[in-house]
């Protein structure tokens, strides 16, 4: 008498009974595995409310434990639980399958065809099942599989990103017109504002010097990993991820100690820069403008980042927590030496927070105060007690999203200014890195977006002999 795949196993067991019996446990196990993996390395902290709760807390324990129960059938060749338990999965995955081709159909246009394709595959290995069952076996089949599909279609929805909340500024993008008796040219190369103060015109980028102190400065609002339709950007063809180069269109020179330069991004807007360096202030005047077409969405950008040499041993203040200076220090990744970062948080309240490891939760924080929508947001350098400059961003505050970072969890909201060094070593090079939204801390590839509108990016840099007048 033949066998059928769940029948008590011996040594003349047919070939197909034992595939199917293996093939059902790689995929158990490939499922164990997953859900353990999704429990563990995605963020936690959020309240029930929020959907990332349920995709990472509760959606992870339901699919362990139908992941092992439908092992504990399989083990012990109970044909009726294994008729109950099977049909999820090939219901779950063709769920999941469609939801991600309605809300992602640039990023999974092909590729929901994979998980598709494995749907088909484990719905027509469950068949064996049903030789002889009766409409109530089909019946129950039919609707754990109808509650199953919708499960993991919220399950994929839960992966959309937010609706963007940054606000891009009320002034409108104005090119800077030549002056009187003077023609736009095309400068490519540097422009020397003085003897301290260099532009690459190609790029948009600074580089100041403050003896003994050194700052480059990325001002122009750059993408740099994201996708088209807000899907992980590791499902993203690379060619598509990176965000497009700023191209110089005009640069021209407003006097020995001023400049201007318009660039066009490629698919997204143009862009403006306006430098003016002030020797007799110590100071530096930096304006760039960049407007964006439509909805952006980001795993990493930069609104703007500096990069700080010439320090023993860096630290930074805040303005919001005056007095209390923060030690800029080295983090590893993906674990390990924790990050430290700041953000103002929906409320106003601005901390500097550390990681518990690499730049994971839950943060500890170090420093509180609040930082209004208005406000600009001010960082002093000190190296070993003694000021040496500043750092002012006129717009950061008022133009930055506050909601919740689906990466970061534990409160952390999708703004940031990270700032790190680059060596073991205190005194080498230290990055600041400022983004009005984005996932750069935590776990995952998740992206979020910028809204349309113009934004921009006053930036005042004081020496020290300015500062402590």
């Amino acid at each position: 008498m033949k066998e059928e795949p769940g029948a008590k196993t011996d040594s003349r067991e047919p070939l197909p009974a034992r595939v199917w019996r293996l093939f059902w446990l790689t995929v158990l196990v490939g499922h164990v595995v997953l859900s353990g993996a999704w429990w563990w390395l995605e963020p936690g902290g959020f309240g029930v409310r929020h959907p990332r709760f349920w995709a990472n807390s509760v959606a992870p324990i339901l699919g362990l434990g139908l992941s092992i129960g439908s092992l504990a059938a399989l083990r012990f060749e109970s044909r009726r639980a294994l008729r109950w338990l099977l049909p999820v999965w090939p219901a779950a995955w063709a769920g999941s399958a469609l939801a991600g081709r309605l809300l992602f159909p640039i990023t999974l246009g092909q590729l929901w065809l994979i998980p598709l394709s494995g749907s088909v595959v484990m719905g027509l290995a469950s068949f064996p099942l049903w030789r002889g069952a009766g409409s109530r076996a089909w019946a129950g089949a039919l609707g754990l599989g109808l509650c199953a599909a919708p499960a993991a279609a919220g399950l994929v929805w839960t992966q959309h990103p937010p609706l963007p909340r940054t606000r891009p500024s009320h002034s409108n993008l104005v090119e800077p017109t030549p002056a009187e008796g003077m023609r736009p040219t095309l400068d490519t190369g540097t422009i020397r504002l003085g003897p301290d103060m260099i532009v690459h015109a190609l790029d948009g980028s600074l580089t100041v010097r403050f003896s003994p102190l050194s700052i480059s400065v990325q001002p122009l609002l750059t993408f740099l990993s994201g996708s088209k339709d807000g899907c992980w950007s590791v499902l993203v063809r690379p060619q598509d991820r990176v965000g497009p180069e700023p191209r110089l269109r005009v640069s021209q020179r407003e006097g020995e100690r001023a400049c201007a330069l318009i660039y066009d991004f490629r698919g997204q807007g143009p862009a403006t820069l306006r430098v003016q360096a002030e020797p007799a202030a110590g100071s530096i005047m930096v304006e760039a403008n960049t407007k964006l077409m439509h909805t952006t969405y980001s795993h990493l950008n930069s609104y703007c980042d500096f990069e700080v040499r010439g320090h023993q041993r860096l630290s930074m203040e805040f303005s919001p927590c005056p007095g209390v200076p923060i030690e800029v220090r080295r983090f590893d990744y993906p674990v390990g030496r924790p990050a430290r970062f700041a953000f103002v948080e929906e409320d106003r309240t601005f901390r500097v927070v550390e990681a518990s490891s690499g730049e994971k939760g839950p943060f500890h924080t170090l420093a509180r105060g609040r930082l209004g929508p208005e406000e600009a947001l001010t960082l002093t350098l000190h190296d070993q007690g003694r000021t040496l400059g500043r750092i002012s961003l006129a717009d950061w505050s008022s133009q930055a999203d506050t909601t919740l970072s689906p990466t970061a969890g534990w409160g952390a909201p999708v703004n940031a200014i990270e700032f790190s060094l680059s060596d073991d070593s205190p005194s080498s090079s230290a990055s600041i890195f400022v983004t009005l939204a984005g996932t750069s801390v935590g776990r995952g590839w998740d992206c979020v977006g910028h809204n349309p509108g113009t934004y921009r990016n006053r930036i005042h840099l004081e020496i020290a002999k300015t500062v402590d007048q």
